[in-house]
């Protein structure tokens, strides 16, 4: 089995698909770029600038993307200081992406979920409590996208804990050119990674006129994890097109696809 007679389509950011575009390219594959969405500041940076202006008071900031990290280091850069930087929090990070993406601005983890999802740092901090290591009232930062799922910020806030969400981003929908679509022909294969980037593409095939379960249904349907297959499922996607990676990463969604050939 070979990928190297494959197209493949990714549906993330260019600047995103970096690592994966170079992965499969290396393996043989030719890979087109659709990118579902695009990164842009939130309405109001009010709750992100009160909360790097009084940074000091938070015990943990929590990313659950990379996206979230650099987005909340643009917004420290711009409005932080020496006195305000977040070497005094504890960070914990969804995933080993995350992890890196924190790592490469110079801080390192105290927390990696075990679980590549909101749910692995849920039950991080549930353990965190019931061992008493860390107290209840204790105040958390939350810098993320402007529509994410509200699981976090409510499970950890029925454990006891003050939470602050603070919108770093919000994901918006590219505008693409009629040749944008052409490319799309003859793909023997589809890459989502995220939610969004199936509701997107869902919604720019139907706005070009095109017949979204037809195209996603006979071809193969990638999928980085339980979350982003939900939407897919729910979407229409039939189950025997649906391959899912073993671990929500992309080094793991490289070899569903090479393995899927």
């Amino acid at each position: 089995m070979s990928i190297a007679d494959k197209t493949i389509v990714l549906t993330r950011t260019l600047s995103q698909s970096a690592s994966i575009t170079d992965a499969l390219m290396a393996a043989g594959a030719r890979v087109v770029s659709f990118p579902t969405i695009e990164l842009l500041p939130p309405p109001d940076s009010s709750i992100v600038r009160r909360a790097i202006a009084d940074i000091t008071r938070f015990d943990w900031i929590v990313f659950t993307s990379a996206n979230a990290v650099s987005c909340f280091f643009d917004y420290l850069r711009q409005y932080g200081n020496c006195q305000n930087s977040i070497v005094q929090q504890k960070t914990a990070v969804v995933g080993p992406a995350t992890a890196q993406a924190l790592v490469q601005h110079g801080v390192s983890p105290d927390l990696i979920a075990d679980s590549y999802q909101a749910e692995g740092i849920i039950a991080a901090f549930q353990q965190l409590r019931d061992q008493q290591q860390q107290k209840r009232g204790s105040r958390i930062l939350i810098p993320r996208a402007l529509e994410a799922r509200e699981l976090l910020p409510k499970e950890l806030t029925q454990m006891g804990f003050d939470v602050t969400v603070a919108p770093v981003y919000q994901s918006a929908m590219p505008c693409l050119a009629a040749d944008a679509f052409v490319q799309l022909d003859g793909a023997d294969g589809i890459a989502f990674t995220a939610p969004s980037t199936a509701r997107n593409f869902a919604t720019l095939l139907q706005e070009a006129g095109m017949d979204v379960l037809c195209y996603l249904n006979t071809r193969k349907v990638f999928s980085i994890g339980s979350i982003t297959t939900e939407e897919l499922k729910d979407l229409g996607v039939s189950q025997t097109q649906l391959v899912q990676a073993t671990q929500a990463t992309t080094e793991s969604l490289v070899e569903a696809i090479t393995a899927a050939f």
